[in-house]
């Protein structure tokens, strides 16, 4: 029999949103919470929510969240007597959570024996395949394996294939390769990838399945023999093979299909004598599935599945890791959870990251659920995975649950980085979403939906109120001022006869038709009694060429005659209404282009109900970061020299890979936009480069 521990003092051994949402359980029963933190994450929101924190030093996660032994010390120092390892980093490390244990510490999660069975994907497919569970086509890899024996390997299992590192998760190490020319760059990317990510370089191939689903079950075992699930969850929509949305229970499958998972889930679990939350994923192709892995630890997922039980699964974990039984499972789901994972990142541009200071994290909606673990002022750093937010909405119906996820959204305000929140929306609120059975292939089949911008009477709305807060910031009153002599001689703007320019710039004023736009705002002769009264009116007019000169070049000017725009007392609001009578109503916040810039130069990012732009306000003077720095293909993100591919003479065509960065735990290629000659290598292997540095100088070629 065993005999219950209690759990007073807890190590979170990880970082940001996951941490907090431990956190929160293990406060809510009077447990003690301890954090760890990296340097970078020295001033985040979950350190400064627990009762002591503990610092690792560093700024990678080997040097920090991967070093079992800091760890081990932190809970130590801080008399700690249980540890919870969330996801990711060291919480499938069948030696850590030994190492745990042998400390005299209570492990919340699986054994290690458990742990060590699904630890590697390799070994856990021969496990299932014993309990005939069935299996993708695929084969393993020896470390150093010949080319020629290779690609005959891959010819055997078919293409198109997928290389997968067998250690971890989370789409890092993996690569779909289409023919066999691509295999050995595709094993070796891979390789790198994984043993960064998870200190093993061990991968394997397996049958690629476009069109397949990605469906999981959540299992739960305890130390009683219990063992059960807790329904499936639709994971299948996916970028870089990492989910991006997920749902609870899975829309639009087959009663037989869906009772299948669950009984194989479970057997697997039982199989190993499982202790627990974990899940068990399969590839569902129509009507037959095939076992994927097991992630022996809790999911970053777990929310929809707490949506539709009403149970706190961190409890759970919390429960069982003391040695109680589990209470019932419940035998029907009630109703339907959608869960997005909000990322700093550019869905419209490759999912390229966006790294930098989170001026405004603000989600206002109470019908959504947002587990984060970030907040106004944070920064995005480039050593961790870019994810900002798990948002969830629940439903009676998977229709409701979207519309009121899409609604949420929508009205949430995010400055400082780009995100994929217009690509989740444009998800959420698709006909294809909402009738088709959603698999892998999504976001290849329907590429619109990363495409998604205001449309241009919105854009127009927003330019106006972004340029009326810009001169209501100048200090000049908007309903007053008639002339140029009000706006800052700092700014890139111009001064026209009967009215005033100021420029924007930035990727939605080219969505107007330019690099730049022009506003326009010229005054309206009236009489002596409204101008008395301030309700002079004005004229507004937007010019898709920044050099139109307003009441000079009225032809190349829209003049948006009726409209109107007031700004607020505070400046950080604005009322658009248009001739036909549309009325917007848009926040308005403005930062500086650089922290303490003085030269007029702002950032603005406008926010109404349903749509979000940003606006540059350019500086009097270009940005001189780069000036000298001579021509070559940059760093697009701050990162880490991975590989580089080139030497000094080497000539190169335009889209050539010279350099591989790893950033945000991702490998990205860095190519050459011109033919060439390689005149000098900026950058070696292990290098830390910012954005916009410059990694390899070219020189034209004898041509």
């Amino acid at each position: 029999m065993t005999t219950p521990a209690t759990i007073r003092r807890l190590l979170i051994a990880n970082r940001g949103e996951i941490a907090r949402r431990i956190m929160r359980t293990a406060k809510s029963r009077g447990i003690t919470c301890v954090a760890v933190y990296s340097e970078p994450d020295a001033d985040a929101l979950f350190v400064a929510e627990a009762d002591y924190a503990v610092a690792l030093g560093g700024s990678t996660s080997a040097e920090s969240y991967l070093n079992a032994a800091k760890v081990l010390a932190a809970a130590a120092a801080t008399g700690c007597d249980a540890l919870h390892p969330g996801y990711g980093f060291l919480s499938e490390n069948a030696s850590f959570a030994r190492a745990v244990t042998e400390a005299g510490l209570t492990w919340v999660g699986p054994t290690p024996e458990s742990i060590a069975a699904m630890a590697e994907k390799v070994p856990a497919k021969r496990l299932v395949a014993a309990a005939g569970v069935p299996l993708v086509p695929g084969a393993e890899l020896d470390a150093e394996l010949p080319v020629g024996e290779l690609i005959t390997i891959g010819e055997d299992v078919g293409y198109p294939l997928m290389v997968k590192a067998s250690a971890g998760g989370g789409g890092k190490g993996m690569r779909v390769v289409s023919t066999a020319d691509e295999l050995e760059a595709a094993v070796a990317a891979a390789r790198r990838e994984a043993a960064s990510a998870f200190g093993d370089p061990t991968v394997f191939l397996e049958r690629y399945l476009p069109d397949a689903r990605h469906i999981e079950v959540q299992v739960f075992g305890d130390r009683h023999g219990n063992v059960g699930h807790l329904f499936e969850r639709e994971c299948s929509i996916q970028r870089r093979h990492q989910k991006v949305v997920e749902e609870a229970p899975a829309a639009n499958l087959h009663a037989d299909v869906r009772d299948g998972l669950h009984r194989a889930a479970v057997a697997a679990a039982k199989a190993i004598d499982y202790v627990g939350a974990g899940t068990v994923e399969f590839l569902v192709d129509g009507t037959d599935y095939y076992f994927l892995e097991m992630n022996t630890r809790l999911q970053v997922e777990h929310p929809v599945t707490e949506e539709i039980t009403g149970l706190d699964l961190v409890g759970w974990q919390l429960d069982v890791a003391a040695g109680e039984p589990l209470p019932p499972f419940p035998t029907v789901p009630d109703g339907h959870a959608i869960e997005v994972r909000l990322y700093a990142e550019d869905a419209r541009n490759d999912d390229l990251p966006s790294t930098g200071r989170l001026a405004l994290v603000d989600f206002d909606d109470p019908r959504i659920r947002v587990d984060t673990g970030v907040a106004d002022g944070d920064t995005v750093s480039p050593y961790y995975d870019p994810m900002l937010a798990k948002v969830i909405a629940y439903g009676p119906t998977r229709t409701i649950a979207a519309a009121r996820l899409a609604a949420g959204l929508r009205s949430a305000r995010i400055h400082g980085v780009t995100t994929n929140r217009d690509m989740l929306v444009a998800i959420c609120e698709s006909p294809a979403f909402a009738s088709e059975v959603t698999t892998t292939a999504f976001l290849i089949e329907h590429p619109q939906v990363r495409e998604q911008w205001p449309d241009d009477q919105t854009l127009r709305a927003h330019a106006l109120a972004a340029a009326a807060v810009a001169w209501h910031r100048a200090g000049a009153d908007v309903a007053d001022v008639r002339d140029a002599g009000s706006v800052p001689p700092a700014w890139r703007n111009v001064a026209r006869p009967g009215g005033v320019s100021l420029v924007l710039a930035g990727e939605y004023a080219e969505r107007l038709g330019a690099e730049s736009i022009s506003i326009h705002r010229r005054g309206i002769r009236v009489g002596s009694a409204e101008a008395a009264a301030g309700t002079a009116p004005f004229q507004w007019g937007v010019a898709a060429a920044a050099e139109a000169t307003g009441t000079q070049a009225a032809d190349e000017v829209e003049w948006l005659m009726g409209t109107t725009v007031t700004v607020d007392a505070d400046g950080a609001a604005a009322t658009v209404v248009a001739d036909s009578g549309v009325r917007r109503d848009a926040r308005v916040a403005c930062y500086p282009t650089a922290p303490g810039a003085q030269d007029g130069g702002l950032v603005i990012w406008v926010d109404d109900p349903r749509e979000h732009s940003t606006w540059l306000l350019p500086a009097r003077f270009p940005d001189t970061d780069s000036a000298g720095v001579g021509g070559g293909p940059s760093a697009p993100v701050p990162g880490t020299i991975v590989a580089v591919l080139v030497a000094p003479g080497d000539e190169v065509s335009a889209g050539d890979p010279v350099v591989i960065l790893e950033a945000m735990k991702m490998e990205h290629r860095i190519s050459t936009d011109s033919d060439g000659v390689v005149g000098e290598v900026l950058v070696a292997v292990g290098d830390s480069v910012d954005a916009h540095q410059v990694v390899v100088r070219l020189a034209a070629g004898e041509d």
